[in-house]
């Protein structure tokens, strides 16, 4: 790759789209530094509940997942790859029905899973009981990490500890500015990825890195070409590969790869796509992601109004017709975005699957 020119500090304007926002972040907890077990009150299970039965779903968890290849992968054109993002649920009455729903998941033949923390940096809890959860089960998992946290000391504690629970990787995004008291410790995500890098092999941790990128633009960058050039500053930095925020177009996919390899740059960059089972939704993710409602699919959508499983169809049918165009473009695979719906996941995931050489 060729030398590229610096970063541009927050002095200077509006933010690189270096400094990711990211509608699926893992925020640290206060007095934890990976979310642990602060629940509602009124929570019909204690910890040691929940944990004891996270335990014990992870032995039986191990049996689906003896299936997995080794973690040491890097997605490609020649490899492409499956993955299925999931989400903690906000309370411990529901972990068990969102344990249920992720253990179905396993079975779709996802190369692997990432764990976020919550849409739109809302706080949620459990994230380090799932990420635990599937890590000892065996399933090659991504935690979803920000440059949030009170000081570097405890950022730095941070990647320690998901090191030591044994994830495959992280997933390194910048954040969005809170208003907890938390703030950005880190001005990029560039930054954040070094130091990942770093302490895992400090720890003697092999540690896969995988960072966001925006193909129809970050909302804080100047143009694409500028989000392309981010790209290859990541891979400068030590990410493995790059998974989109989603998108409606194949073409706004390749444009994009074609600006990122003008760079220099030839990180492999997986599409995430999200099927988008209601109009309100598609709405919410349109604005969080400063994107262009697709006119077609929001009549669909308007349509079908309350009735579900023709949403669900739209959904699944979108979805697959994406991906499709997509791998006929090349791309090394696909990451879906499954709100842990685990029934509309598998009907994409058995439909794409033939698209990228899977079983």
């Amino acid at each position: 790759m060729n030398a590229l020119p610096p970063l541009r500090s927050s002095s200077e304007g509006s933010p690189s789209p270096e400094e990711d926002r990211s509608v699926h972040t893992l925020y640290p907890d206060e007095g934890r530094h990976v979310s642990a077990s602060k629940f509602d009150g009124d929570d019909e299970y204690s910890d040691e509940e929940i944990l004891r039965f996270l335990q014990e779903s992870a032995g039986e968890t191990r049996q689906q997942t003896a299936r997995f290849k080794d973690s040491n992968f890097l997605p490609s054109a020649g490899n492409p790859t499956l993955s299925l993002e999931v989400f903690p649920s906000r309370s411990l009455k529901r972990l068990r029905a969102n344990v249920v729903s992720i253990r179905k998941m396993l079975t779709l033949g996802a190369d692997f899973m990432t764990v976020t923390y919550g849409a739109a940096g809302s706080k949620q809890e459990g994230t380090k009981e799932i990420v635990t959860w599937l890590a000892q089960a065996g399933v090659p998992t991504f935690a979803h990490l920000t440059c949030h946290a009170d000081n570097l000391a405890q950022l730095d504690a941070t990647i320690d500890e998901l090191l030591e629970l044994g994830v495959t990787g992280i997933l390194a995004l910048r954040g969005d500015e809170r208003g907890d008291g938390k703030h950005l410790v880190l001005d990029h995500a560039t930054d954040l990825i070094a130091r990942i890098r770093a302490r895992g092999e400090a720890a003697g941790v092999p540690i896969k890195i995988a960072v966001a990128a925006f193909p129809t633009g970050h909302p804080e960058s100047r143009d694409l070409d500028e989000d392309a050039l981010t790209i290859a500053r990541k891979q400068e930095a030590g990410a493995d590969f790059a998974i989109t925020q989603h998108f409606f177009s194949a073409e706004d996919y390749t444009r994009f790869i074609d600006l990122v390899s003008k760079q220099g740059s030839d990180l492999p960059v997986v599409p995430g796509l999200s099927p988008i089972t209601s109009y309100r939704r598609l709405e919410r993710m349109c604005e969080l992601a400063s994107i262009e409602v697709p006119a077609d699919l929001a009549r669909d959508l308007q349509q079908a109004g309350d009735d579900k499983e023709a949403c669900r169809e739209i959904a699944v049918e979108t979805t697959v017709t994406l991906a499709r165009d997509l791998a006929e473009a090349g791309a090394p695979g696909i990451q879906l975005f499954t709100m842990n719906d685990d029934t509309t996941a598998a009907s994409v995931i058995s439909r794409i699957a033939p698209f990228f050489g899977k079983t």
